[in-house]
C-alpha cells in the first residue's frame, strides 16, 4: 500500500510541478538600472502587465548593494508603474517609491535613510517586449549622516527592459 502511495504521489509532482513552473513563467519579468549620485542601483520589475484596455502596471522592487569608497550600503525599495500602451510605445508614470539605504559607520553604529520618489516612463514594444528610459527624483525623508540632504529631490535617470504579459 505504501508503494502505491508514493508511486501516486510521485506522478502527482510529476504532472502537476511543470503546470506550476509554466504559470510562473507567463508572469511580466524585467530589470532597471538607474544612476544615483554616481552610483549605479539595479532594481526587478514584476507583475508586467499589459490590460485589455491599453492601460500597463508594473511593480518594481530594489534590493542591491551601492560599493562606496567607505563601506557597502544595501538599499531597498519599492513602487509601481502606470501607463498606457499602444502598438508601438509605451509610457506613464513611476509612484509611491518608497525604501531605505542601511548606512553604517564604523560597524557600530547603523541608522536608516529613508526616502520617496516619482518620475515618468516611456520607451519601445515589439510584441511582449519592452525597453525604455526613465527619470525621476529620489527625496530622502531622513538620514542618520548629514552626508545625505535630507528634504531635496535628486534626479535620477536610468534604463528598463521587461517581458509583458497581456490579460484578457
Amino acid at each position: 500500500m505504501k508503494q502505491v502511495f508514493y508511486w501516486v504521489t510521485l506522478m502527482l509532482v510529476l504532472f502537476v510541478l511543470p503546470t506550476a513552473l509554466y504559470a510562473q513563467a507567463g508572469t511580466g519579468m524585467g530589470s532597471f538600472t538607474f544612476t544615483l549620485n554616481n552610483y549605479t542601483v539595479q532594481g526587478q520589475l514584476g507583475n508586467a502587465v499589459i490590460h485589455y484596455d491599453n492601460s500597463v502596471t508594473l511593480t518594481m522592487t530594489v534590493n542591491s548593494d551601492i560599493q562606496t569608497s567607505i563601506a557597502r550600503v544595501p538599499i531597498s525599495g519599492s513602487g509601481e508603474w502606470y501607463g498606457r500602451a499602444n502598438v508601438t510605445s509605451l509610457s506613464g508614470t513611476i509612484q509611491n517609491v518608497n525604501g531605505n539605504a542601511r548606512i553604517c559607520m564604523l560597524y557600530f553604529f547603523c541608522g536608516d535613510a529613508n526616502y520617496i520618489g516619482q518620475g515618468t516612463w516611456m520607451g519601445t514594444l515589439s510584441g511582449s517586449q519592452g525597453t525604455g528610459t526613465f527619470q525621476g527624483t529620489i527625496t530622502f525623508t531622513s538620514s542618520p549622516i548629514p552626508q545625505i540632504p535630507v528634504n531635496q529631490p535628486i534626479p535620477i535617470s536610468g534604463t528598463w527592459s521587461s517581458n509583458f504579459q497581456r490579460s484578457s
